[in-house]
């Protein structure tokens, strides 16, 4: 079934739109996701099964330990009497990821061309960037750019696209020298975005992507063609800083006082930096009395307000919001030291393949593992800051980009950058 044309075309459409589209659209995530582990779920049981790396085989096993240890923390935390209340909406995001393993499976069985993948971010990130552009003239938003949702996730994703755009320069020049311009458009257009949504938390990744970026493409370019990608990536840092209109440098001297006043004690709830601050000290008391299992997904705010009731906190409840903008806090309260042992495999299990995968080819490394660095250490990134997995497009983004970078770089593992990639191998 997933080999006829025009289900293979369906497929290729979808992964060539989703990146841009589920960035502005509502629905665009979860959506394309749910369909593709459908589709992955009935692949299941149509042979010839496909074969997986011993690193991958964890990597599922963590995605699918993620939910377990929700489920376990839950229970126990209900019979201890930690827990007032289980609800099935705490359970949603865990149970969405749990999609990575059917997609996967079905990315395995499908010979997904790379270009689809390059395409995709390429153009993913262009569209962004013009909607950033047409959003940030036209329409009262003040300055931060909100996509879907709101600007911390598009700014991240804007980024992420950005740079995973950028890896794939080589490739399109293989086509024609001309259609280099495809990649360094998302370069500079996804990074305009990001800087236009104003999202300080994604603006932290930046250091860490444009290592990688030169790490992979500083040996494998013409001096020009580096000098090329790096002024455009600082056009667009400077541009942004140096027009005021962009907010860049007024969300710098905000977090400066932020900073200010949460050394004083004045934390309220504009206070960005602040209340992160105040909500992640409040987490690693809740985590002192309950680091094993935590205290149970969705009880972060009641213990909040118990606590604020009781006098243990120092500012008003409303500071901590409904959770800690950090997926390792959050995961540390709702399931203790073990959620986040299993959270941490879901994140640098990938870090490791994919370096893996670049040194076994080394001095060709296929481009799409350092696209896969980007994804994960973006996502590292952006969990300093934020829930990422709280919400449904960060889980969505994740689990669909990781389980085509995982399939296409292990296809590709031996060096070639081509238009097609060399028959699978297995690691």
């Amino acid at each position: 079934m997933i080999q006829h044309k025009y289900m293979r075309g369906f497929l290729f459409t979808i992964l060539i739109l989703f990146p841009g589209l589920a960035n502005l659209f509502k629905s665009m995530g979860s959506g394309p996701l749910i369909l593709l582990a459908a589709i992955g779920l009935a692949a299941v049981f149509h042979p010839p099964r496909p074969a997986f790396s011993r690193a991958e085989k964890w990597l599922m096993a963590a995605f699918a330990a993620y939910l377990t240890v929700y489920l376990v923390s839950a229970v126990i935390n209900t019979f201890s009497g930690v827990l007032p209340e289980v609800r099935g909406k705490h359970f949603e995001k865990e149970a969405y990821l749990l999609t990575f393993i059917p997609v996967l499976f079905l990315f395995r069985k499908v010979e997904i061309p790379e270009r689809v993948f390059w395409w995709g971010v390429s153009l993913g990130a262009v569209l962004v960037g013009c909607y950033s552009l047409v959003d940030f003239g036209w329409i009262d938003i003040h300055y931060r750019v909100r996509g879907a949702y709101n600007p911390i996730m598009f700014g991240c994703l804007s980024l992420t696209m950005a740079f995973m755009a950028i890896q794939g320069y080589r490739f399109f020049r293989t086509y024609h020298p001309w259609l280099v311009i495809v990649p360094l458009a998302g370069f500079f257009l996804g990074t305009i975005s990001s800087i236009l949504s104003g999202s300080r938390g994604a603006w932290m990744a930046t250091i860490a992507f444009f290592g990688i970026t030169l790490f992979h493409l500083g040996k494998n370019l013409k001096r020009m063609e580096l000098a090329l990608i790096i002024s455009t990536f600082c056009l667009a840092l400077f541009l942004a800083y140096m027009i005021p209109e962009t907010g860049v440098a007024q969300r710098f001297h905000l977090a400066q006082n932020d900073l200010q006043k949460y050394s004083r004690g004045d934390v309220t709830i504009e206070n960005s930096v602040g209340l992160r601050l105040a909500s992640w000290k409040a987490c690693l008391q809740i985590a002192r009395k309950h680091p094993i299992f935590g205290i149970g997904p969705g009880n972060y705010k009641p213990t909040i307000l118990a606590m604020s009731k009781a006098g243990k906190l120092p500012y008003s409840a409303d500071v901590y919001y409904s959770q800690p903008h950090n997926i390792y806090l959050a995961v540390l309260v709702d399931s203790g030291v073990v959620g986040v042992a299993v959270l941490l495999s879901i994140l640098f299990l990938p870090v490791g393949i994919f370096i893996h995968r670049a040194w076994k080819a080394w001095p060709h490394p296929p481009a799409t593992a350092f696209a896969g660095l980007i994804l994960a250490v973006g996502y590292i990134h952006f969990g300093l800051t934020e829930t990422i997995f709280g919400r449904n497009l960060f889980v969505a983004f994740y689990v669909i980009m990781l389980s085509l970078v995982l399939t296409l770089s292990r296809r590709d593992e031996s060096g070639s950058n081509g238009k097609t990639g060399p028959k699978q191998t297995v690691e």
